[in-house]
């Protein structure tokens, strides 16, 4: 264990895997397999975010994903003659036992960011989320060794910290599709007692706008896939010169209407769970690296990418003693990116131990 201990402070380790096998190049994958989005970075460059939704016809899963009926991401986000699913949600939340969705989904994302993993060797490492039991873990882990030559699963909020070169005391501030999680790094793999797990998240800021719509407009005909378009282009905090006109469907027709100020109330809805939830990590630390903390926060995620997010969050945190924010610069991958560096860290000695 010492070599991942290296690892995880850190520090450079040789890795024996970055020699040719075989005469091919070795590959390194990093993978967010979110409950909204499935990201994807390997050492040779290749980036891709993809919906992670599947529909189909029927309840029971199709034997054969050459099916035609079977849609993937946007394709099944968009139609509108079956029920989009959620597959990785539904597995993470113990919804299903059954694991083949998410297998033939994070498959067809491979394959969509051209990523061939039959030509010589493959390393990945998954990143799972904060309060993931280990059924999860194990079945996602099983299921990872199954398609490259080496795999492991890692905490989503550690990748993050890696990727980013904070991992000294910093509070991980991640704004998913749906859950919230605030960590506390210090340099090694977080456990249960650095984190706090807030389930009001993205997907509640879209219903929480959905609902304030539908105040105004009774017979507006919204969905979630809509309201999240929405939030995702014009999403915003504060003050803030946005103006969202939207093609707003109702009833029998549509009418050009504006949802600013329900946009503006929607997303600042998860402010108050990252404000507490920054102030209980602050309070429950040692007094000693408290001003450290409160000037080392960094948020990511999907909604990090509202507008004024960041500057919303510091003015929150000022009648409560101040605190500096960070944005991730490239939210959609900060856990794979981190993952991918974690992977080309990683010794072959490692490897073997964990794979065996």
């Amino acid at each position: 264990m010492e070599d991942f201990e290296q690892v995880q402070s850190g520090k450079e380790t040789e890795n024996k895997t970055s020699e040719p096998a075989n005469g091919q190049e070795v590959l390194y994958v990093g993978i967010d397999l979110g409950t909204y989005t499935i990201a994807i970075c390997t050492n040779k460059g290749t980036k891709f975010v993809g919906y992670s939704a599947i529909a189909y016809e029927g309840e029971q899963f199709p034997q054969s994903v050459e099916n035609e009926n079977i849609l993937f991401g946007k394709a099944a986000l968009e139609q509108t003659d079956m029920e989009p699913k959620v597959p990785v949600k539904d597995f993470l939340m113990g919804n299903t036992g059954n694991q083949e969705p998410v297998k033939f989904l994070l498959q067809h994302c491979l394959k969509s960011a051209g990523i061939e993993l039959d030509s010589g060797e493959s390393y990945a490492i998954i990143g799972v989320p904060a309060g993931a039991d280990i059924t999860y873990k194990k079945s996602i882990l099983g299921m990872a060794r199954g398609m490259f030559t080496g795999a492991m699963v890692a905490d989503e909020a550690f990748c993050i910290a890696y990727g980013s070169g904070r991992m000294e005391n910093c509070l991980i501030v991640d704004i998913g599709a749906s859950k919230l999680n605030i960590c506390h790094i210090n340099g090694n793999v977080p456990g249960d007692e650095d984190q706090i797990k807030i389930s009001f998240a993205g997907e509640n800021i879209d219903l929480e706008l959905i609902d304030l719509i539908r105040e105004k407009y009774e017979d507006a005909k919204i969905t979630k896939h809509l309201a999240r378009q929405w939030k995702e282009e014009f999403g915003y905090v504060g003050l803030s010169d946005v103006r969202c006109e939207v093609e707003l469907p109702l009833e029998t027709s549509s009418e050009e209407s504006s949802i600013t100020e329900e946009l503006r109330l929607a997303c600042e809805s998860v402010v108050p769970d990252v404000v507490s939830g920054l102030t209980k990590m602050i309070s429950d630390s040692q007094p000693d690296i408290r001003e450290t903390l409160r000037n080392n926060i960094y948020v990511c995620g999907g909604c990090s990418k509202i507008k004024n997010v960041g500057n919303f969050i510091e003015g929150e945190l000022k009648e409560l003693g101040g605190g500096k924010v960070f944005l991730s610069e490239d939210p959609d991958f900060a856990v794979a990116q981190g993952a991918r560096k974690l992977t080309e860290r990683m010794p072959q000695e490692f490897w073997s131990q964990v794979n065996s």
